[in-house]
Parts: structure tokens; sequence; C-alpha cells
């Protein structure tokens, strides 16, 4: 009853008290800040073709957050943290990350968040979540709460292309899209110039084969929002029937010039690619890893996230 108390909170937008935080199972002994840890998903090669329908889970790719209503106008400055919990441990995979001394300043409801994950990934058969602490930075160190709760995508009711949610609470509204994935491989990949600096990279975007109009914008040079320095890396979601379409841009050595793009359609064989057009290299390294189911005895959890309360085993999350 404690903690419960803790995870609700009154939001005056809805009127009423409502959950903050991740609270849909007993978590009584469940640490609710802990990173998770990296998912041991197969290679893809390794899962035989047959049965890649029944063994690979669904996913999700977030195409973007943006902050659509503010109470206290524009620009502001937001600091904080959107995470996701999914079924692998329910436990944090960062979206976004922001101390106070590193706020970002949105200036319309335009602007979207800089989203620096997820780092793998994200596995959900039935339901999984998003988490939203995120505050304005104010004068003299007086901060203001701007959105606090959390957004349930269930895959089974969910597959519109994409998936717009609304959190409503604080001083905000903010707006989360994200596109479901079936069958889901991780497609994790490094691009880098082989005869050029790589921070000639201006811009990265991906989509995959039947879901051209969904594209995510995994790099750009603007605000960093994937990599940067020798190498841009980013990761997606892709469908185990579909391939994974990469499009790199890259900077004019001077206003006088035009910059190139690159556009490369990459399936599960490939594990890397090189492209040419003088002066340009392209290199494009990826690994493709299936995002398995794990249903069973124990499947989304460690051992000690079972607990022996008197006579009766429970699950508490």
């Amino acid at each position: 009853m404690a903690r419960c108390r803790q995870l609700t909170g009154y939001n005056k937008k809805l009127g009423f008290s409502a959950p903050i935080r991740f609270c849909e199972f007993n978590i009584a002994f469940f640490d609710l800040d802990e990173e998770s840890e990296g998912a041991p998903w197969k290679p893809i090669h390794k899962i035989p073709s047959p049965h890649h329908a029944g063994r690979l889970a669904d996913s999700v790719n977030v195409m973007a957050i943006k902050v659509a209503e503010s109470d206290s106008g524009y620009p502001i400055s937001v600091f904080g943290t959107v995470l996701a919990r999914d079924e692998y441990d329910y436990r944090c995979v960062y979206l976004f990350k922001r101390g106070r001394d590193d706020p970002q300043v949105i200036t319309s409801k335009d602007d979207t968040l800089t989203l620096m994950g997820p780092y793998r990934a994200l596995a959900v058969s039935d339901s999984m979540y998003f988490e939203f602490h995120l505050k304005i930075k104010g004068d003299e160190d007086v901060d203001e709460d701007f959105s606090k709760g959390y957004l349930e995508h269930s895959a089974v009711c969910h597959w519109k292309q994409p998936m717009t949610n609304f959190l409503y609470s604080c001083l905000s509204t903010v707006e989360l899209v994200y596109t479901p994935v079936p069958s889901a491989v991780e497609a994790s990949f490094a691009v880098s110039l082989l005869k050029e600096r790589s921070d000639f990279i201006d811009k990265v975007t991906a989509w995959t084969t039947r879901n051209e109009k969904n594209k995510i914008v995994l790099y750009n040079k603007k605000v960093a929002a994937v990599g940067g320095g020798e190498t841009v890396r980013g990761l997606v979601a892709v469908p185990v029937d579909e391939r994974l379409v990469l499009r790199v841009c890259l900077l004019m050595h001077s206003e006088h010039e035009r910059g190139e793009c690159f556009q490369l359609s990459l399936g599960h064989g490939a594990d890397e690619f090189l492209a040419g057009k003088e002066p340009f290299e392209l290199q494009v390294k990826i690994s493709w890893r299936g995002v398995t189911n794990r249903r069973g005895p124990g499947a989304w959890g460690r051992p000690n996230m079972w607990w022996n309360l008197g006579t009766k085993d429970r699950l508490l999350l």
C-alpha cells in the first residue's frame, strides 16, 4: 500500500488521481529505477526460418515524442527521462535522458525530443509501457513537473500504422508516435565514411519495404540524435519478411556543392555494405538478431524476480 501511494498522484488535467509510474503488477520487491540488461537475442541465421513466425516476438519503433501542448508556453527547457518497459524484464530502457544541467530547449509544438535509444529492440507479445518523468528547468533552482505518467501499448489491440498516443498531465500534453513491428528482427548498424571524416554525415533515415510512409530519423547532425563522431550508430526493429531501407545524406563541402545521398536496401543476409560516389565511400556494418519469444515458466524475468511468500508462490513484478 505504501508503494502504491508513491506511484500515484493527482492529475489536475484529468481531475483525479492517476498512476504516475508503472504499477501493473505486484511491485513490492521490484526496483523501478533499475536499468534493463542487454537482451540475449540470437543471430537471425541461428533461428530456423520455418519457425520464425512462432519464435519471434513483436516489437515497436518509436518515431517521435513531441510536446503537443505546453501550459507554460514556448520556449521551455525540458529535462528528465522517457523510458520503455517491455516484456523482457520490465526494467528501464531509456529513450530520452537529460539532466538539469543539459536540458533540451523546446521552441514549438513541432519540436521533438532528441532520443538516445532504445539501445536494444523492445519485445512485446502482450503489453509494454512508456513512462514519462519530465520537468521544466526554472530560475533559481525552482523547477516544475512538466509530464508525469505512463502509456500502455497492447500488441493485441494496437496495430495502426503509425500509432499515436497522448499523455495529459501536469503542464503538458505529450504526443508519442510509434509503429508496431510484427515478428521482429533487431537490425543494429554502424555507418561510417572511409575516405572522408564521418562528421560529413548529415542525416540517417530508416524505414522498411512495406512501411515507406513511416520514416524514422535516426541521426540528424543538427541535434546529434544518435551517434556522431567517427561512426553513426542506430537500431531498428524490422519485420522478419521485410528489408531495411537506409537513406544516408552527406553534407556539402561548400555552399556551392550539392550533398550526396545514398539509399540502401538491406536484407538479413547482409552484414556489410559498401557504396561509393567520388569523393565519398560509405560503409555500413549491420547485425541481425531475432527478437525471440521467451514464454514459459519464468519467461519474462530473471530468477530473482520470483519470491516465495509463506505457502504461496507469487510473481512479484
